[in-house]
């Protein structure tokens, strides 16, 4: 064999290694195989929390014919997103406007979801000397607190809100996770915070207690369980029954992550529509 010949064929076989590497970086998951899914949650709770309520529903769903799936964890909001925007996760529990963005990247299709709207709330303290917020013209110029820029009821849709139709300057101070945006507030870190209507109700009665909510924003799909292209249809789909039919006979595991009465999700019909809202000004990247 003549010297460009043998490079020629070198190149072929160089070529069909790579293909075959590229193929085993993301390999496909099907129920049938015995590949582990991995599920990121967003961290809208420390990770001991995050472990110990969805470790109770991964638990509940083995057995049924399913690849096993284990919890990844990311130590913040910016690290989740790097996360899932490279499809280092096979599923993601994401808010909504991550859905957007996860779609838009890599693809990921949307399964079950809770059925209860979801809003974002802004709270301020209640009772004592700090109780001076009346009306959302008080915040001008304040400190608000937010768990992260991309959290989308808390943060994202909130500030929009808050200086596109309010026209409110503020100062925004982002304290990582929803539970610190409470405790901020009630220790007068800042004079307001976004939360959302499910992470203040999963507080304690006596902490709820010390805050007000002065303005919620208009109802959007809720959180969903979503899944990378490379889960086929089949898997997806044995996911998906499964996880409902847990949530449904498991109330109290469907409430502590935050899917108390689920249904099917769809991204034309739940997500789509929040591409219109022009919300890419406050994404930070």
């Amino acid at each position: 064999m003549n010297t460009v010949k043998r490079r020629s064929l070198g190149k072929i076989i160089s070529i069909i290694v790579t293909l075959f590497g590229l193929c085993g970086l993301n390999p496909a998951h099907s129920a049938g195989n015995n590949s582990t899914l991995r599920l990121l949650v967003v961290p809208q709770f420390p990770a001991t929390e995050i472990n110990a309520t969805w470790s109770k529903v991964l638990k509940g769903i083995e057995n049924q014919n399913l690849p096993k799936i284990e919890l990844i964890f990311s130590k913040d909001i910016t690290e989740f997103e790097s996360m899932f925007l490279t499809g280092k996760a096979d599923l993601i529990y994401c808010n909504p406007y991550h859905m957007v963005m996860a779609k838009k990247s890599q693809g990921y299709i949307p399964m079950i979801r809770d059925t209860k709207p979801m809003s974002g709330i802004l709270i301020s303290p209640k009772g004592g000397d700090l109780d001076n917020i009346q009306t959302l013209s008080d915040l001008n110029g304040k400190t608000l607190l937010f768990p992260s820029p991309n959290a989308f009821g808390a943060s994202l849709y909130m500030r929009a809100l808050l200086k596109r139709e309010k026209g409110l300057d503020f100062v925004t101070k982002y304290v990582k996770t929803h539970s610190n945006v409470i405790r901020g507030v009630v220790r007068n870190e800042g004079q307001a915070g976004g939360m959302v209507n499910a992470t203040l109700l999963a507080e304690d009665a006596a902490l709820r207690d010390r805050v007000k909510v002065i303005y919620e924003t208009p109802p959007t799909a809720p959180h969903p369980i979503a899944a990378h292209p490379r889960v086929d249809a089949a898997t997806r789909e044995a996911v998906s029954q499964a996880m409902l039919n847990y949530l449904k006979q498991n109330r109290l595991e469907a409430s502590e992550v935050q899917i108390p009465n689920p249904i099917r999700a769809v991204y034309s019909r739940d997500y789509l529509p929040l591409e219109s809202l022009r919300l890419e000004e406050f994404v930070s990247n």
